[in-house]
């Protein structure tokens, strides 16, 4: 297995895009695994994960690791044909966290329209805010956190150092028996520094 592969056609490509795609290649990275192993671990059907895999296959990006004998068909193993894949910034498009947002945005109206009761809208002396009026007695696991912030290019690096290791300590929380949250944090300048 290669250490890293430098993704080069557009099709490929687009599999990093998808976040069920990118999840099956990436899970073949760390040790080869037969379909049923790889359907249970992905949650994703076999006939569709097959389908995937003929891709995959098709695009370089697996490959068949060995063969299993057994009476009828034998088992195949999969694994990935790197441990790392470069994504060049022109392959992945404005569609690499499309599918995500359009998600996340379906799960959070869904949450919150059992858990809220509207919004509050107000000026604190610093700038515009906005809080979010829930019901009584619901618990907020679901949350959209808006906020307007002037950082030097140091505090906004800092930032976004702390809000990976937020996100890291809590991965490393996470178990299979455990509920699935989709997180999203952003951070971008409104507009460019000039050179």
């Amino acid at each position: 297995m290669r250490e890293s592969a430098n993704i080069v056609d557009a099709r490929a490509a687009a599999v990093f895009a998808v976040p069920r795609q990118r999840r099956i290649l990436l899970s073949l990275i760390d040790q080869e695994r037969s379909l049923s192993q790889l359907a249970s671990l992905t949650e994703t059907p076999l006939n569709l994960l097959h389908h995937h895999l003929r891709k995959f296959l098709r695009l370089g990006l697996v490959r068949i690791e060995r063969q299993e004998k057994r009476a009828g068909a034998p088992i195949k193993y999969y694994r990935a044909t790197a441990r790392a894949f470069f994504v060049p910034a022109e392959l992945m498009g404005a569609e690499l966290g499309a599918g995500l947002n359009s998600r996340l945005r379906e799960l959070l109206a869904r949450s919150l329209s059992r858990t809220l009761r509207g919004a509050i809208y107000s000026h604190d002396g610093k700038g515009p805010r906005m809080r979010l009026v829930r019901e009584a007695g619901s618990r907020a696991s679901t949350a959209e956190l808006w906020m307007e912030l002037r950082l030097s290019r140091a505090d906004a690096a800092a930032l976004v150092d702390e809000l990976r290791a937020l996100l890291h300590r809590f991965e490393a929380r996470s178990r299979k028996t455990h509920r699935r949250y989709l997180v999203h944090a952003a951070l971008a300048p409104e507009q460019e520094d000039d050179p």
